[in-house]
């Protein structure tokens, strides 16, 4: 019992100790700079997680730009004609956008470097060399986004020449079919002259066959080259003189009534006895006259 009471006496004195010195002037400013120094550190604390977030925020996107760079730099070499106009217009996007994040990235370093907080050397020398890679990246976008829109522009000259060209060929090609045309008609025409120059007439008959075809007059006189144009033509056989060089006239007797000179054709006979007009200067036989009259018996 003794003990137990020793016990409760101890305990009231120590909790009555207690309680004095929570109530002391002393405790109560130790406690206010303690709750002081836990809320600076929460702060502080804070601070620091914000810089190394924007910290790792660069860093992720720099590593992001490394990845893109080398697929950019690929495209770019190929970044010609045989790419699509979608291809290259997103290829220019891509390499602006990353330009863009690079001088976002770059605006946060320099508020990295200017914030008081934090200036040692060992995250100054970081900050350096990320801003430093920043710039090196910076260059080589803004050297691709060159050389992409001076091949755009080697592209848009190439692509007028070759609307001129085919602009030029078609024209050609209008030419050459309208100078086709015009030769073709040309031949025809001239064909059609020369069939005409060529032709010739000639008509084999008996005096009444001559009269009969209004070629000769019934008083038995040869009517001129002239009168012979008003013959019934269907009484000519019509002939290329360019062809014609024999007449089978099936008779004993021929003469010839047309105007032809002498020399110019031969009247022979053949192995039955007839007799054949061989013409022998086409020339010259044709050329007082295109008809041909020969009278038989």
């Amino acid at each position: 019992m003794k003990k137990l009471l020793t016990v409760l006496l101890i305990t009231f004195f120590a909790i009555s100790l207690s309680s004095c010195v929570e109530n002391s002037k002393k405790y109560k400013a130790l406690q206010a700079q303690m709750d002081s120094l836990s809320t600076l550190t929460a702060t502080k604390s804070a601070e620091f997680e914000e810089v190394f977030s924007t910290l790792n925020e660069v860093e992720n996107g720099l590593k992001s730009i490394r990845e893109a760079e080398n697929i950019l730099v690929l495209q770019s070499q190929k970044g010609g004609a045989e790419v699509n106009a979608s291809s290259r217009d997103r290829l220019m996007s891509d390499v602006t956008a990353i330009g863009e994040a690079i001088k976002n990235y770059k605006k946060q370093i320099e508020k990295l470097k200017n914030d008081s907080r934090i200036q040692s050397a060992q995250f100054m020398k970081r900050l350096n060399a990320l801003e430093a890679e920043l710039n090196a990246k910076s260059e080589l976008i803004a050297d691709l986004g060159r050389q992409l829109e001076e091949k755009e522009n080697q592209i848009k000259v190439k692509t007028q020449q070759i609307s001129s060209l085919e602009e030029t060929v078609e024209t050609l090609k209008n030419d050459v079919s309208s100078l086709s045309a015009e030769s073709s008609s040309q031949k025809e025409t001239i064909s059609s002259q020369e069939a005409q120059i060529n032709t010739g007439y000639y008509i084999v008959g008996t005096k009444a066959d001559l009269i009969a075809a209004n070629v000769m007059s019934k008083g038995g006189l040869f009517r001129s080259a002239k009168i012979s144009y008003q013959a019934e033509q269907s009484a000519f056989v019509k002939i290329d003189i360019r062809e014609l060089r024999e007449i089978k006239l099936n008779a004993t007797k021929a003469k010839v009534m047309s105007l032809h000179p002498t020399g110019t054709y031969s009247i022979e006979e053949d192995e039955a006895g007839m007799l054949v007009l061989k013409i022998t200067d086409p020339k010259a036989f044709w050329e007082q006259t295109k008809y041909l009259v020969i009278q038989i018996q």
